[in-house]
């Protein structure tokens, strides 16, 4: 033991009481005073304990047993409405708008009249060409006596038999110029007949996008658009991994999988959708393959063009584990758990998380039985030893 030598220092008699020094009146207790400040530390020096002697008292956590069940999976897609059918009405003639037959947002049935355009020039082609065909029909009548009367004389040697022959000639080159004459009457016809546009299927007109008296350009203008968007489509793109999967649950009636739309104002749809198809390519610049529903849309909720979210619903099979997700651990490598062993020694188990179902992640890597900690993460370290309190 090392030898301890205190020193205290006290103020003369002589001195006067000055401030932080100790009055004469506490002279009586300070020998007593450093006497017990000596026995403490001898004391102390005495009873040191060696290091290590002391154990840290087990951590305790809370563990939960999986159990396999059957769970309903929620997931979300971005998606697009489309109308089953939408037509551009264009014009097949050029002319000015005269007139306006149905008026917008109109239901309208297919061959309807919508639109006329002005028709005095296709009026006045398909009068000309009427009259051309009446009279390459009158030559073509006059050609074919004379080619008759040609052959009754061929048949008594009167005439020679170039002069019939050429009679066959002509009438042929007048059936010819009738032929032509019915086509061109079949093109004014048919321009006169496009003058009044019509719908080309039924549906709901949009807004006209040009005025009466405004000059039209066939092929180009686009006067309106009409769509027909009962039922209404809604497309939305998955994985490429993922196409057998859909493959499996399209067309059935008896499908578990259960399709709604969410839309902009995160109202769920009222009525149910149905996988129709999955398209015939993947897009190789994102490896995604695009899905299409079929919706109901006879209130004309649904509306071409709107985005909404695509929600899919559909049960898992029976052996599915799920933890709670505060029990996983993610780094950028991997996800993985904490799970008990033997004794209850911690162990670290690599685990592929799937879907999430509020407070439970659906995952693979665990089986029926496992123990996993779900609370006391921060004070366990595989390897430890712990105490443990299960949870239902």
């Amino acid at each position: 033991m090392k030898t301890v030598t205190w020193m205290i220092t006290i103020p003369s008699r002589h001195e006067g009481t000055k401030p932080g020094l100790l009055r004469r009146s506490t002279w009586g207790w300070l020998p007593a005073l450093a006497l017990s400040g000596l026995g403490m530390l001898v004391a102390s020096c005495g009873n040191k304990t060696p290091a290590g002697a002391m154990h840290a008292p087990r951590a305790t956590v809370t563990a939960v047993t999986l159990k396999p069940a059957v769970y309903t999976i929620s997931e979300e897609f971005p998606g697009t409405l489309e109308a089953n059918t939408e037509v551009q009405l264009r014009p097949d003639v050029t002319g000015y708008l005269e007139a306006v037959k149905a008026a917008d947002g109109s239901m309208v049935r297919r061959g309807q009249p919508l639109y006329d355009i002005d028709k005095t020039r296709y009026q006045a082609a398909y009068n000309q060409a009427a009259a051309a065909l009446q009279q390459a029909q009158a030559d073509l009548d006059q050609k074919q006596r004379d080619l008759k009367r040609y052959q009754d004389l061929l048949q008594h040697d009167a005439i020679a038999h170039q002069v019939a022959e050429q009679a066959g000639t002509a009438v042929k080159t007048a059936e010819a110029n009738v032929a032509a004459a019915q086509a061109a009457l079949h093109r004014a016809a048919t321009d006169l007949n496009h003058a009044t546009m019509r719908a080309p299927i039924s549906g709901k007109l949009g807004i006209l996008q040009v005025k009466v008296g405004d000059i039209i350009n066939a092929g180009q203008t686009l006067i309106n658009t009409l769509v027909n968007d009962d039922p209404m489509y809604a497309d939305f793109s998955i994985p490429q991994s993922r196409i057998a999967e859909f493959t499996r649950h399209a067309g059935g009636s008896k499908d578990t999988w259960q399709y709604w739309l969410k839309l902009a104002d995160s109202t769920q749809y009222a009525s149910q959708g149905k996988l129709l198809m999955l398209d015939n390519k993947v897009d190789p610049s994102t490896g995604t393959i695009r899905v299409r529903l079929v919706f109901p849309n006879s209130h004309e909720v649904l509306k071409s063009g709107m985005s909404v979210v695509v929600v899919l619903r559909h049960p898992t099979d029976s052996s599915t584990l799920a933890v709670p997700t505060k029990a996983l651990i993610q780094t950028l490598a991997e996800t993985s758990v904490y799970t008990l062993g033997a004794g209850n020694v911690v162990a670290v188990k690599r685990i592929e998380p799937e879907a999430q179902l509020d407070s439970l992640t659906i995952v693979r890597g665990l089986q029926a039985g496992d123990r996993v900690v779900v609370e006391g993460l921060q004070q366990a370290r595989p390897g430890d030893t712990v105490n443990v309190k299960e949870t239902p």
